[in-house]
């Protein structure tokens, strides 16, 4: 070691020597003090630019030419040139080998190996000793086992194990194909960043984003952007935050997403959704489409498998059913759609609380079902509906539509129809099945009734004068409507009435028993709306304790609300 630092210390004696004169040795360093320090740390080992990184060594070369600077010992290699560093090979037809500052000049068929497990090919490459980074030119490709990434220019850095490129790269595994402009990929998590036209592409479909991570060990994307999947039988529109996995086709969405079908269109703030089985599970504010059926589910929760034709929403649940010249607003508790693959045919089911409205027709209720495939609706649990200026309720309900409009309604056990005339007089029939026929315009026109027929209807002249009233009972009756007035009555079986004149009319005549008139009760659209409508919550925030408004105040207790009573007229 002292005879080492002795012949270094007798190179630089020999450096100063060859300066000409004392007065010129002296101006010399005296302008430029670092070189001497510079040389003295070169000379003794303590190159400054190193800072105890390992030398870039020389394996072999066919060829080997040495030049000397004053400062700088280069080595130009020719002919199959091997060098290494620790554990990473470098090969090439050429280099240029800065053994002052460890860098790396390589060109031809450059090669450069990683511990056995990352390889890196070029055209022409930048090697920095110290800093263990490579800048590859040319024709680049990275291969690690696990996929091969293409470019034209790429930074690696062997410390960090990160690729970078921006001059657009292509990474290709067994199972799809990615491209983008720029790319940064970490070889030991195997977690790629791109960024800027990002497409993903395999024999199923593909992916498009501005940026994405990705993992080519799970084969998962992960959305930093806003993302679009494309597959064979749907598309999915996605946001940041949503997760992709490119060999089950499963798709975890949040932040608002879309998927899209040739039959539906799904929308919620997070998602599930398996294309292959075509099971979707929603959450938060969901929209479910159906194109064929011009049919809107919405509801907080909500679940869909196609493949056996069940879709179920719940939490604040509402159908919009849109006709040609009418919508069907309904909602309840939970709505269940089953489509029949085979029958071809399309069932709804509604349950707890339901409300139905129409242009033409409201309806309460405990539970319905509604048949799509011929327009017809069951009301079950002792339903009420309205119809214009009709009130009819039963044990259970069923009504035929024709044309999106109302067109029978049959009613069973203890069945009641309540009609208010142009005097609004309550017509009424009970029984314990009643059907009722409607005009093209939803108006009542024949009531039937079969079993334990009552009935009061009141006589009006043509001048629009209340002439008397009737009151019977009859088992089996037919009442026919006319301008919103009973025009005529014919009696099946042996009626028990009578007929009373307008003077000798008392209120308590007026009313079958069972009556009650609960318009207060019908469903509107607006109300339906209301119901369903999401209503943020409002954050208080604690006023100063110096504030004015905490010093204490007279408190008023509120008033009760009103009890609600069925209007009784």
């Amino acid at each position: 070691m002292m005879r080492q630092s002795y012949s270094k210390i007798q190179q630089i004696g020999t450096f100063i020597g060859s300066i000409p004169s004392f007065e010129t040795k002296k101006s010399f360093f005296a302008s430029k003090p670092y070189i001497l320090l510079f040389m003295i740390f070169s000379l003794l080992g303590f190159q400054s630019t190193s800072f105890g990184q390992s030398q870039v060594e020389i394996i072999k070369a066919d060829s080997l030419v040495g030049q000397n600077t004053p400062f700088m010992q280069i080595r130009k290699l020719l002919g199959n040139v091997a060098l290494r560093q620790g554990t990473t090979l470098v090969y090439c037809t050429q280099a240029i080998l800065n053994e002052t500052t460890n860098v790396l000049e390589a060109y031809g068929k450059v090669k450069i190996i990683q511990a056995d497990t990352v390889t890196i090919t070029g055209d022409t490459a930048y090697y920095f000793g110290n800093d263990r980074l490579a800048k590859m030119n040319g024709r680049v490709k990275l291969d690690d086992g696990t996929i091969i990434l293409t470019t034209k220019q790429m930074d690696y850095n062997l410390n960090s194990h990160v690729a970078y490129y921006n001059t657009n790269g292509k990474i290709v595994d067994k199972k799809s194909t990615l491209t983008s402009r720029e790319g940064y990929y970490n070889t030991v998590t195997k977690l790629f960043d791109f960024k800027h036209n990002v497409k993903v592409v395999d024999k199923d479909g593909s992916l498009t984003a501005d940026s994405l991570r990705y993992s080519t060990l799970s084969k998962e994307a992960f959305f930093i952007a806003p993302t679009t999947i494309v597959n064979k039988k749907d598309t999915t529109y996605a946001n940041p935050g949503s997760q992709y996995n490119t060999i089950t086709k499963i798709a975890n969405l949040k932040g608002r997403s879309t998927v899209k079908t040739d039959d539906y269109v799904m929308t919620a703030d997070t998602m599930i959704y398996d294309p292959p089985t075509e099971i979707g599970i929603a959450n938060g504010n969901i929209v479910f489409v159906s194109k064929k059926d011009k049919a809107i589910l919405t509801g907080e929760h909500g679940r869909y498998a196609k493949k056996i034709g069940v879709t179920r929403v719940f939490g604040r649940a509402l159908l919009k059913n849109v006709f040609e010249n009418d919508t069907l607003f309904l909602t309840a508790d939970t709505l269940v759609s089953l489509d029949n693959k085979e029958t071809k045919t399309r069932k709804l089911y509604a349950y707890k609380k339901v409300q139905v409205y129409k242009s033409d027709l409201s309806a309460k209720c405990d539970s319905l079902s509604y048949n799509v495939s011929d327009s017809t609706i069951y009301f079950y649990q002792k339903p009420i509906l309205w119809n214009n200026k009709n009130q009819s309720e039963a044990d259970s309900i069923n009504i035929l539509l024709k044309n999106n409009k109302v067109h029978v309604m049959n009613m069973k056990g203890k069945s009641f129809v309540v009609s208010v005339d142009t005097l609004n007089n309550y017509n009424q029939v009970k029984g314990r099945k009643i059907v009722a026929n409607f005009t093209k315009d939803s108006k009542v026109e024949k009531v039937s009734v079969d079993g334990n027929g009552e009935s009061i209807y009141f006589a009006i002249d043509d001048k629009n004068k209340l002439t008397g009233m009737n009151r019977v009972q009859c088992s089996k009756m037919n009442m026919y409507f006319g301008k919103s007035k009973i025009s005529k009555i014919a009696f099946l079986a042996k009626p028990d009435g009578k007929f009373m004149p307008p003077k000798e009319i008392k209120e308590d005549d007026k009313e079958l028993d069972g009556f009650r008139w609960k318009i207060a009760d019908k469903p509107s659209k607006e109300s339906i709306l209301k119901k369903v409508a999401y209503i943020a919550p409002v954050e208080t925030k604690p006023a100063p304790k110096d504030s004015v408004s905490q010093k204490k105040s007279p408190v008023k207790t509120p008033a009760k609300p009103l009890a609600k009573k069925n209007i009784k007229k």
